[in-house]
């Protein structure tokens, strides 16, 4: 670290952690964190936009303060591949936590000749952009991009915002990880759920469904099933679709779920209200086709 770098940078850093590991909702980059840089850079606006390089389109962007959103004009889209990042990324140029100017990948001839500066960036003000790469993976990757008005970011911006990059790519990937988790969460518990009442609805099974739930929750295909109970499979399938008609359910698993949870009184239903287990003559006539 140079001696660019004051405490009150390093304040500043400590601060993005704190709004970074934040509750609240903001997806990957919640809006008071990308705010919260933007101040700390020194910027006319700011944007954190996850982007597919092999096609070269933004896929979704938070930008402050609230503006003229450019990703999502279709003009825009078309000359997007222009700018000069996309050509550093395939010179293999920019690395992860890595953070450029715009005007340190091209000259300023070369860039007031370029479409995507001359009609989107030039009209509004955008005279430089310092730009961050979070993430990068075969297609996609996310990138901080910090506007101005004027040219030029100091070296302590530069390493300021090198300081801030693996801070927030860890807070990123925890945040993917923290969706990751909860919707799993919130998946599992709306087929506990589902699996509770159908649990409750066992009763509704007839005696042949039963014996076909029973021998499912004994880990049988449908042959084994067929053969225990002297049916077709076919029959056996007609069997299962029925049985998740009337219990709400839509898979194998789930019934087998409902069969091991346990009834108000204490112990899983299975035919004959006893534990879920084959009929002496059809484990019999298992053992022999086994053998």
């Amino acid at each position: 670290m140079s001696g660019a770098t004051t405490k009150k940078d390093l304040r500043d850093v400590l601060e993005l952690v704190r709004v970074l590991h934040a509750d609240g909702p903001g997806g990957e980059l919640p809006t008071p964190a990308l705010a919260h840089l933007a101040r700390m850079v020194g910027c006319d606006s700011a944007s954190y936009c996850r982007v597919d390089h092999a096609s070269r389109r933004v896929l979704s962007a938070v930008i402050t303060p609230a503006c003229d959103e450019l990703s999502g004009s279709a003009a825009f889209a078309a000359v997007l591949g222009q700018h000069p990042a996309f050509i550093a990324h395939r010179n293999r140029q920019l690395r992860s936590g890595m953070s450029v100017a715009l005007t340190d990948l091209v000259d300023g001839a070369a860039l007031r000749d370029l479409p995507i500066y001359a009609d989107f960036y030039r009209p509004r003000q955008m005279c430089d952009q310092l730009l961050s790469l979070v993430t990068i993976g075969r297609r996609q990757g996310s990138v901080l991009v910090f506007n101005r008005s004027r040219h030029g970011f100091s070296s302590r911006t530069r390493e300021l915002l090198d300081l801030a990059s693996p801070l927030i790519c860890q807070a990123i990937a925890q945040r993917a990880r923290l969706a990751t988790l909860t919707t799993a969460l919130r998946d599992a518990q709306r087929h506990g759920a589902a699996t509770d009442q159908a649990a409750d609805r066992l009763a509704a099974l007839t005696p042949r469904e039963r014996e076909v739930a029973a021998c499912l929750a004994d880990g049988l295909g449908d042959r084994d099933i067929a053969r225990a109970l002297g049916i077709s499979p076919r029959t056996v399938q007609k069997h299962l679709e029925q049985m998740y008609r009337k219990l709400g359910l839509t898979s194998r698993a789930a019934l087998v779920a409902a069969m091991r949870t346990p009834t108000p009184s204490g112990a899983p239903l299975a035919p004959g209200g006893a534990p879920p287990t084959l009929a002496g003559r059809d484990t019999d006539r298992l053992a022999s086709d086994a053998a």
